[in-house]
Formats: structure tokens, sequence, C-alpha cells
């Protein structure tokens, strides 16, 4: 009982000293707290009373907490270290690229878009005083309406889009700014979402259509590149089909489609619903194993995440495709990305470069055709820009 006891009380003391340093980890047991028997007496007791168990998970909740604090001062340091290297390179090299994109701009204050006539040029919008929304703007960076600003959140905001393998309209909700859907956002932790709806124009193999982020410059302030590798092999354990480049010229992620959309909805025409009402999975009509039976979101996730399954299903053009994409660790309010309870403004790594909600056919990085695209622009990317920290963001 006694070693029992003492081998207890040695845990005890080695746990609480991850969390005090200051506590000596070279004298064992009861002297390394005090040599007198009281002392010995009450660590005794305490160790006889409280389960291990719970005194375990307790000093593991107390770990995960310091381990937290200590990456987020960590992660501080290496962005003080940075600007102190860069000093005003960033500031400098984002007034050439203003300069060089008003160069090329449009009769009505636009830029053309991204890609549009020359792949490597990564184009501005006007300056923010000039936007339909503020501080965020979405525009059309594909088709028919290429260059053209949309508003989001309110019933009158979708918005048609058109290209040459698709024809349908769009429908953005973002949390924190103006007309924000409280009914849509009340109980969930999604800040975003982008609903599609409309028909293909030909038949196209689902395993061969991909969705993602494609950027024409390298980023900026990108941590050591054994912790982004370290990151990304975490990551393809929960996304086995990424296909990524995130230390190149001109970086990109890119996944299947039909696997990454979080609701699907697929009907015949006259059939669709509204794409400013809340979206129900419907796949019967996708066919082959979703044929004749319910299959929910997740089951229809993890079977796409398999590329040969994508290989034996088709968009048809006779059906109307409702897709829903939605995201819960992006703020566009504030353009920030948020990772266990920290937040990470994303203008520092973009380098004056929208993010996109896209779909495309072909997996080939910055190649194929696009389906939709559309960039979402943020003031912060272009300059100084001190949030307002009111409910909700001015909407001119």
């Amino acid at each position: 009982a006694v070693g029992r006891e003492h081998s207890r009380e040695a845990g005890l003391v080695s746990s609480l000293a991850l969390l005090h340093p200051s506590v000596p980890q070279s004298e064992p047991g009861f002297i390394a707290w005090g040599r007198s028997p009281l002392s010995r007496l009450a660590l005794v007791a305490c160790a006889m009373i409280i389960p291990l168990e719970h005194v375990l998970l307790t000093v593991q909740i107390l770990i995960g907490v310091r381990l937290i604090f200590s990456l987020k001062a960590w992660l501080q340091r290496l962005e003080a270290e940075a600007e102190a290297r860069l000093g005003h390179t960033d500031v400098s090299a984002k007034l050439s690229d203003r300069a060089d994109a008003r160069s090329i701009a449009s009769v009505d204050g636009s830029v053309s878009a991204l890609g549009n006539d020359d792949p490597s040029l990564v184009s501005l919008p006007g300056p923010p005083h000039e936007w339909r929304t503020r501080p965020v703007m979405l525009r059309v960076a594909a088709g028919e309406r290429v260059g053209e600003q949309v508003e989001f959140n309110h019933p009158g905001s979708p918005f048609e889009v058109e290209t040459a393998l698709f024809k349908g309209k769009m429908f953005f909700r973002l949390r924190g700014c103006a007309h924000e859907p409280k009914d849509y956002f009340f109980g969930k932790q999604r800040r975003l979402s982008a609903v599609v709806q409309g028909q293909f124009k030909q038949p196209l193999v689902m395993g061969e259509c991909y969705t993602g982020y494609e950027f024409q410059k390298p980023f900026n302030n990108v941590p050591a590149p054994w912790l982004i590798r370290a990151g990304l092999h975490f990551i393809r354990t929960l996304a086995p089909t990424l296909i990524e480049d995130i230390l190149g010229e001109r970086p990109y992620f890119l996944n299947p489609l039909c696997q990454t959309i979080q609701v699907m909805h697929v009907c015949r025409p006259g059939q669709e619903p509204n794409v400013t009402e809340v979206l129900q999975e419907r796949n019967q009509l996708l066919g082959g194993v979703f044929a004749g039976k319910k299959m929910d979101r997740i089951k229809r996730k993890n079977y796409f995440a398999l590329k040969e399954n994508g290989e034996k299903h088709k968009f048809d053009p006779e059906l109307v495709y409702t897709m829903e994409f939605y995201e819960d660790k992006f703020d566009p309010a504030y353009f920030d990305l948020m990772l266990i309870g920290l937040r990470f403004n994303l203008n520092r790594y973009l380098g004056a470069q929208p993010l996109q909600i896209m779909g495309k056919h072909g997996s080939i990085p910055h190649g194929g055709d696009y389906l939709f695209n559309v960039e979402m622009w943020h003031e912060s990317l272009l300059g100084p820009w001190e949030p307002e920290r009111g409910p909700s963001f001015a909407c001119l």
C-alpha cells in the first residue's frame, strides 16, 4: 500500500512539474514538496481521496491550455520577427501592384478579372470607397459577367452566372456583414455560405470536377517549410484527395467538387428549391448507389472521397443541381482564419490576392475550364484597415 501511494504521489508531482517548472524534478516524491510529516500526510491524503483518473484528466486539460497559449506566443513572435525583416516591403509591393492594376482599369473603374487575359496578372479592384459593399466585396471572375461586383445576404442578392460549361445562379451569406440572415446562422458555427444552382451544358464526369483556391503569386510570411509539411500531413488524413502546392510560385489547393460540397440537391427542372432558403440533401438522382435509397450528406462526401467512385457518375444536363458550400473556420467580415481558438488575418499571407468560390473541370492547377468562379475581396488586402467592432459592417 505504501509503495502504491508513493507511486501515485510521484506521478502527481511529475505531472504538476510540467505546469510549474520551478518544482524540482530531480528529487523524488515527498522530498520535492517538503520534508515535514504534515506535508507528507496531506499529499498522501489527497492521493487517497481524489481518484487518480480525475487528477490526470485535470492535469491534461491544464497542459493543453498551456500549450495553446505557448503556441499563440510563439506565432506572435514569428510574426514580429517577419515584420522586422521585411520592413515596408509588403506595403511597397501592394502600392506597386495597385498602380499596375489601375493602368489597365476598364471604363467603369474595375480591373479585368484575374486570369481573364493574362493568367500571371494579379489584378486589383478599384479603391474600397467605390465598392458596392464594404468591407467585403464579391466580384465575378469567369463567364459572361466577368469583372462585375455582386451583392450578398439579402433576398434580392442572388445573381446569374454563365460559363461555357454551366448556367445558373449563386447566392452568398456572410456572417457579420450587413443584412446578415440571422435566422440562417442561428445555432450554427458556420460563417460563410455559398449556394450554386443551375444546369450543366454537357455531361461531365463528376470525378473530373474540382473546387478550391488558385493564387497567382507566392504567399508572404509563410512559416518554416517543416512546419507546413507537418500541418499538411495532418490535413491529408482528413482530406486524402487534396491536391496542393503551398510553397510554390503560384500556390493552389484543389479537392473533388462532389466530395467538398456540404449539401447537394438534385432534381428535375421546375422542382428546384429557392436558393435563399435552407437547403436539404437530396441525391437519389445521382444514380448508381444513390438511386432508390436515401443517403445523407456525410455518406455522399465519404463516397466521393474515393477517386474511382467519382469516375462512375456524370453531371446530367437534363437535371438541376443545387450545391451549398459553407465554412466555419473562416470569418469573412474580418478576413480571419480561425484555428484552435486563434485568429490569423489572411492579408498578411495572401499579398493582395482574393479568395475564391469556384468550380472547374479538370485537376490541372491554373488550367481547365471554370464552371463558376467568384472572387472574395476584403479592404484589408489593399492596405491598412481598422475593423469596426459594431454588430455589423456598413453596406453601401
